[in-house]
């Protein structure tokens, strides 16, 4: 599933490593969160958001990154 991110930064023809350095970041981080694979700190959000021009919310809309609850053999939930 695309995220918002992934969508801006095709938008703008940029790849992961052009969006992390002029974010500041790290270039597997950025395609973590391109990818859904990670949740970005407020830190990290607002550094994206500043290098693309746009509010944060636009970058990470609310409730749209969700990470899959495991189950765990543990707690008897498979």
């Amino acid at each position: 599933m695309p995220t918002a991110l992934g969508a801006l930064l095709a938008a703008r023809g940029w790849t992961d490593g052009e969006a992390a350095r002029r974010a500041g970041l790290d270039r597997a981080h950025v395609n973590q969160l391109k990818n859904g694979r990670a949740l970005p700190t407020v830190a990290t959000a607002l550094a994206l958001a500043r290098a693309l021009g746009v509010p944060v919310a636009t970058v990470f809309p609310p409730g749209a990154a969700r990470r899959p609850r495991r189950l765990s053999r543990a707690a008897g939930r498979w």
